[in-house]
């Protein structure tokens, strides 16, 4: 329930309809005001009502589907600098990306500056089209001079059964 005269916007996903019943008071000429619609952008970045951003609804993995261990050494006066990137492009990534299902990123324990990310696309085009954005694009560039090595490392789930679902 919103309170009146709260602005606040509905939405629908691609593969989820939006029911909207609105029981008001009073509204302008005995109407609910509606407000331009959104973007794709900000519809990415909505905050749900726990204040944790929300992820857009997700592709499904398909047979040429990616998943990879990114492992990444970041020289150590550059790791704090390093993590704003990652965080920021992890987020922006799960928030906006379909094709992009999981971006887990982890440090070891005894040494914070190696960095494992796991990394899994739904599609060899999701990939491409994840490299390809603006904000890994911004990343990448950002942090060539931080890191002082990268390996991917492709892997086949064990248990492929065993995945994270959206709904």
């Amino acid at each position: 329930m919103t309170p009146a005269d709260v602005k606040h916007w509905n939405g629908a996903t691609s593969n989820k309809p939006l029911v909207c019943i609105t029981v008001t008071e009073r509204g302008v000429d005995g109407h609910v005001v509606q407000l331009r619609p959104v973007t794709d952008e900000e519809y990415g970045f909505c905050m749900e009502e726990n204040k944790k951003p929300a992820t857009c609804s997700k592709l499904p993995m398909s047979t040429d589907g990616i998943t990879r261990l990114s492992k990444i050494e970041v020289f150590p006066e550059w790791l704090e600098e390093y993590m704003k990137y990652a965080t920021e492009v992890g987020t922006i990534s799960l928030q906006t990306e379909p094709g992009v299902l999981t971006m887990y990123a982890v440090a070891d324990k005894d040494n914070p500056c190696n960095i494992t990310i796991l990394e899994t696309y739904s599609s060899q085009e999701a990939y491409r089209k994840h490299i390809a954005s603006p904000h890994f694009q911004k990343y990448k560039q950002g942090t060539l001079h931080m890191v002082k090595s990268l390996v991917l490392d492709d892997v086949i789930p064990l248990n492929p059964h065993n995945q994270i679902t959206y709904n």
